[in-house]
């Protein structure tokens, strides 16, 4: 991702489609994106990546490189709204690819509100197990929902892509 995504991503983020399903989901303006960005530019530990088809913008990933020395991260990301079907699958294989092969990574973190089946049934397909259930831990300002933690090492990726 470069200064030059900022915009899209930012559109993206705030769609309505996506934000339902974020831990902050209010609207991001844009002098407070343009400072998430520079912050997270001078992070060696943080990755924030444009995803592509063809030559299309089509979905947003980030890798937090939580603790370098057991080579664990969390992952966040999201399609473009108008991404084509079958977009998620193709995200989500490039972006994985690239954390266990360019990054190094042993580990990759995620979690997904109780709720959105997509994301949870998106990390299982992918080969993350469930890893814990963190009972009421997002309040949204009116309830608290439950958050489910997804684990997937580097070693279950490789088989499981015949690598």
């Amino acid at each position: 991702m470069n200064k030059s995504d900022l915009e899209t991503v930012r559109g993206w983020r705030n769609h309505k489609s996506v934000r339902a399903y974020m831990y902050n989901q209010h609207e991001i303006g844009e002098e407070e994106h343009r400072a998430w960005f520079e912050r997270i530019s001078r992070d060696s530990y943080r990755h924030p990546l444009v995803f592509e088809i063809g030559k299309d913008k089509a979905g947003f990933v980030q890798f937090s490189v939580l603790d370098a020395r057991a080579r664990r991260a969390e992952w966040g990301f999201y399609l473009a709204p108008t991404a084509p079907r079958g977009s998620g699958k193709k995200l989500g294989a490039c972006a994985l690819s690239y954390a266990f092969n360019q990054l190094s990574l042993h580990k990759v973190c995620g979690e997904a509100l109780a709720f959105n089946e997509r994301s949870i049934c998106f990390h299982e397909r992918l080969g993350f197990r469930r890893e814990a259930l963190f009972r009421d831990h997002y309040f949204d300002g009116e309830k608290y929902h439950d958050v489910i933690g997804f684990g997937l090492l580097a070693d279950d990726w490789f088989k499981q892509a015949g690598t």
